[in-house]
């Protein structure tokens, strides 16, 4: 069985600068990505209040509300993590994060750092292109799926933008994958949370709410009333701050252009690093005066963008560490340099756990090719000719019979010339027969090549499809619908096991080994 950790230079996709982060770049990632950084920033930030009262952060389980108290007094430090709030909660790394930062607080808590696990729903986001959008496994690749209404030119925030009516057709075309004595009560589930009508915010948070199942989680979200007069008074204090914010940015891209390292977020000096909602849209607040303006006077109010977000985070509540994925941290590079600005405390940076799911299937296909852990998650290369060494051999035996024939004709013709003919009859035939067998040869080997060449893939196509690791494609109905709620407790092991994140990506198994002819029952 496949096991172990998949390096990371070997999982396709990563920001270099998530790499430089990893084997430390402390010119722009100051602090270690590790458990006890974080428990030395919780330890200097505790005692600091949430600039939002307990009632802010949504919770689920009867701790919940005690952890919200806690957190807004002081008594407790945050670790967060987030993500925009797709179509049934997304890609898998989604609820991957939530697991990790509910480890991430365990740990901390166990280090004698009182701290409770947020996760932050980008419901003020705007790209609804982006959140109305799924995939599941197909048949010949992914199938990507879109809801209607999807219009790239959205700037309403998706948060309260109602379900349309065609995501029950969608919620369908999974139930080809549904293989688990559990799956029609999965997609009962699913379907309850995003029913038509449904806000996208409300149904991806409750179905969070769901998937964590008994784990305590606290969720924020920064459409709600609190989290816009808090993020109001951030933006006010930003255009008073305005030189200030623009100087950070441009130096932050200035010495990543000088150590020769990518931009993750173009600097552009006329743009302010945040939005405006008013009207119900979501626009770059170009003109800052005019939309200090509208926030002072209720006509508006801000959204942040991603360099000012992680910084918000911080001015709302303590945060000692944030576990992100390997873009996020990229552009935390140009991010950290704005804390500064507001006197606050950046969190430790955490790298969410990566994740590679393997089914019964999909181990019998890796091992069928000969592919090694460490080369799951490797485009394939073109597909060489299938090798045929025993056409070569018949080929040789052929040419030497044919000489050995043509030897015997001067003796047969001098012993009856009526037998020359026959020579090259019997030459004749056995070319032919020969032939006949070369191509039978070359038909099975043409057959198995093909078994060969569906594996790949069907082995693609679980793992990498399209190019793209698949958690960050599919969402967790996928794996729960094939294995059933065994799929959520390996991804929640995972998350949680002794694994270093920083390490790579790890091997989960799942699922118990089937008869070799079902090998095909995972893609539809």
């Amino acid at each position: 069985m496949l096991t172990g950790t998949i390096p990371f230079d070997r999982y396709p996709g990563l920001a270099p600068l998530f790499r430089d982060f990893l084997q430390g770049l402390p010119e722009f990632f100051p602090d270690p990505p590790t458990i006890e950084a974080a428990a030395a920033r919780g330890r200097r930030l505790l005692g600091t209040p949430t600039r939002v009262p307990a009632e802010a952060f949504r919770g689920r389980l009867p701790e919940a509300e005690a952890m919200a108290r806690d957190l807004a007094a002081g008594r407790a430090v945050a670790v967060l993590a987030g993500h925009q709030v797709g179509l049934f909660t997304g890609p898998l790394f989604t609820i991957t994060k939530a697991f990790d930062a509910i480890r991430a607080a365990r740990q901390l808590r166990e280090a004698g750092v009182a701290a409770v696990p947020v996760f932050w729903a980008l419901t003020d986001d705007h790209d609804l292109e982006e959140v109305a959008r799924t995939a599941r496994p197909g048949k010949e690749g992914p199938e990507l799926i879109v809801l209607e209404g999807a219009d790239r030119a959205n700037r309403r925030p998706v948060g309260g933008i109602p379900l349309p009516e065609k995501v029950n057709e969608v919620l369908e075309s999974f139930r080809g994958d549904a293989r688990s004595p559990e799956a029609e009560e999965i997609l009962e589930a699913f379907a309850r949370r995003y029913a038509p009508g449904i806000p996208y915010g409300e149904a991806f948070i409750e179905t969070l709410f769901d998937l964590v199942g008994g784990e305590p989680l606290l969720v924020v979200d920064p459409g709600s009333e609190p989290l816009r007069r808090a993020a109001a008074e951030f933006f006010l204090l930003a255009a008073k701050k305005e030189k200030e914010v623009r100087e950070a940015l441009r130096d932050a891209t200035t010495r990543l252009v000088g150590a020769g390292k990518p931009v993750p977020v173009a600097f552009r000096p006329e743009v302010f690093p945040f939005f405006s909602v008013a009207g119900g849209e979501r626009r770059r607040a170009e003109d800052l005066a005019a939309a200090v303006d509208a926030v002072e006077r209720g006509l508006a109010w801000p959204s942040t963008d991603v360099l000012t977000r992680p910084v918000f985070k911080s001015f709302l509540m303590p945060v000692a560490a944030s576990v992100l994925g390997a873009a996020e941290i990229a552009y935390h590079a140009q991010a950290l340099a704005l804390f500064p600005v507001f006197d606050l405390a950046p969190p430790v940076l955490l790298p969410r756990s990566h994740l590679v799911l393997l089914g019964p299937p999909e181990r019998r296909a890796a091992e069928a090719l000969g592919i090694e852990a460490s080369q799951l998650l490797q485009p394939p290369g073109p597909s060489p000719a299938p090798p045929t060494p025993e056409v070569e051999t018949l080929s040789r035996i052929t040419g030497n019979l044919q000489k050995e024939l043509d030897s015997l004709e001067p003796r047969l013709r001098e012993t009856d010339p009526t037998l020359v003919g026959a020579l090259e009859t019997a030459g004749r035939k056995i070319a032919y027969q020969v032939e006949q067998l070369v191509e039978r040869i070359r038909k099975a080997a043409e057959r198995k090549d093909e078994t060969a060449v569906k594996r790949r893939q069907r082995l693609e196509t679980m793992l990498l499809p399209g190019g793209t690791p698949a958690e960050r494609l599919y969402p967790p109905l996928v794996p729960m619908l094939a294995y059933g709620r065994d799929a959520l407790a390996a991804v929640h092991e995972a998350a949680q096991g002794g694994v270093s994140a920083t390490q790579g990506a790890t091997i989960v198994n799942l699922g118990a080994d089937r008869p070799a002819e079902t090998e095909g029952v995972h893609v539809r």
